[in-house]
């Protein structure tokens, strides 16, 4: 009986705000789809960062018959040189650096190349003798890549060091600013989503005072006239939290997987629809506890009879 009562006053509560009810469904939808957003994308940096780390950090490529920097002005690297790069990663100089490396010939080079613009006229134009050889370098700490890039860079028969966390650098750091300004959006929308929960409460109780002193003549406890209102702003978040994981669900299936992970490749872009098994219940959860906080407090302060 008291679980139909509760039920039947949700149901009252909820129609006779709806405008209200509506308004908190919406903003609370918006606003944790930011949070949503926010969690997804430090996720993908995580991930990313995860990633070129396990990886290669570092790669040098030795000179080919293609090259121009100063330091290939001889030509090809020779078997020396090539022989004293070997010989410095393995060295005692860099063995506080480097934790271990791989070296690619001309020939896995060229295969690579050959997969990676399959199809193309112009690859049939080049041969093993065309690729350089490259050295892929895995460090012990990631941050100390400038030292291993400045000790290889300009050395006889080395045309190129690269970096790959610094290639990445400035997309993680679009990331992050992307990351910041969503969680901004999405603490000014929470306010606005829990300042709207506070003000239809309070129309709730202000629509309902006669019943609410009738209870409270008759006996009624705090927690039984009070249950009705909290599931009311719990509701409305609830839905704004099952919305908000659709919206998401919609961005990651057609914008990430259709689009960006294609583009950018599954290495790098990992986060997909299956992070909503996480999210979705993470956001409902934050939303009905955000909702029913503020409705304490409302309570607190106008349930008074």
């Amino acid at each position: 009986m008291r679980a139909r009562y509760i039920f039947g006053e949700i149901f009252t509560g909820l129609w006779r705000n709806i405008a209200m009810v509506l308004s908190v469904v919406i903003v609370t939808a918006v606003s944790l789809t930011f949070v949503g957003t926010g969690l997804l994308m430090q996720k993908q940096i995580m991930d990313m960062k995860s990633t070129l780390v396990e990886q290669s950090q570092v790669t040098i490529f030795l000179c080919s018959p293609h090259s121009t920097a100063a330091s290939c002005a001889g030509g090809p690297a020779t078997d020396a040189q090539t022989q004293s790069v070997r010989d410095a990663l393995e060295g005692d100089v860099l063995s506080g650096y480097v934790d271990s490396y791989t070296e690619r010939s001309q020939d896995e080079a060229l295969a690579i190349y050959q997969e990676q613009f399959a199809g193309e006229g112009f690859v049939s134009n080049f041969t093993a003798e065309d690729m350089p050889v490259s050295f892929h370098i895995t460090l012990k700490d990631a941050d100390s890549s400038a030292a291993v890039v400045e000790f290889f860079q300009g050395r006889d028969g080395v045309d190129e060091v690269t970096d790959l966390l610094s290639v990445f650098a400035p997309f993680i750091d679009a990331l992050n600013q992307s990351t910041l300004f969503s969680l901004g959006l999405a603490v000014l929308m929470l306010v606005a989503a829990v300042l709207l929960v506070a003000t239809t409460i309070r129309m709730s109780v202000a629509n309902r005072r006669r019943e609410i002193a009738i209870m409270r003549l008759v006996g009624a406890s705090n927690v039984f006239i009070r249950a009705p209102f909290l599931l009311e702003g719990a509701v409305a978040a609830i839905i704004g939290g099952l919305i908000s994981t659709g919206l998401l669900w919609v961005g990651l299936r057609y914008l990430v997987e259709d689009w960006l992970a294609p583009t950018l490749g599954a290495q790098i872009v990992s986060v997909s629809t299956h992070d909503l098994l996480w999210a979705g219940p993470v956001l409902v959860a934050l939303g009905a506890a955000l909702s029913v906080a503020s409705c304490v407090v409302s309570l607190n302060r106008y349930l008074k009879v």
